[in-house]
């Protein structure tokens, strides 16, 4: 196989998404991301939720005298797993998926294929594509260094 170099590709969420872009159109929903980060007490059943309850995780948290860092680190917190996307196609979709898994997008009937959401890397950044060509010059792989 022969490896060349098909471009760059930006990054500035921290992911990417592999689809055909024939179903964006007729496929993509607009679901802005939705960073809902709740935290539950294993006794006490309290729940703090980030930007409810404290803007950052270095803020102390009147109520506990603690940051959630702090509170986290102490095991009597567990976090609560964020409700689901609404879309299956969209941005929110794509944040849920890369960043909580599985990383797999369905369309909107439901069925897989739709596209893959991953986290990049090492962040943001600008990343190399590489395709690799067989013999009769079609790419049969694709590479993404991001690092």
């Amino acid at each position: 196989m022969k490896k060349i170099k098909l471009g760059e590709v930006g990054v500035d969420s921290g992911q990417l998404l592999i689809c055909d872009p024939c179903y964006i159109d007729g496929e993509w929903k607009r679901e802005y991301f939705s960073d809902v980060r709740q935290y539950k007490h294993k006794v006490t059943g309290d729940i703090l939720q980030y930007k409810i309850d404290f803007r950052n995780y270095v803020e102390v948290i009147d109520k506990y005298g603690q940051t959630m860092n702090q509170l986290n680190r102490t095991g009597d917190w567990e976090e609560v797993k964020p409700p689901p996307a609404k879309e299956n196609f969209s941005y929110n979709a794509c944040c849920r998926a890369s960043h909580e898994g599985p990383n797999q997008l369905n369309y909107e009937m439901g069925h897989a294929g739709i596209g893959v959401a991953f986290s990049s890397g090492y962040g943001d950044g600008v990343y190399n594509v590489y395709g690799y060509e067989n013999g009769d010059g079609r790419i049969v792989k694709v590479e993404i260094i991001m690092k």
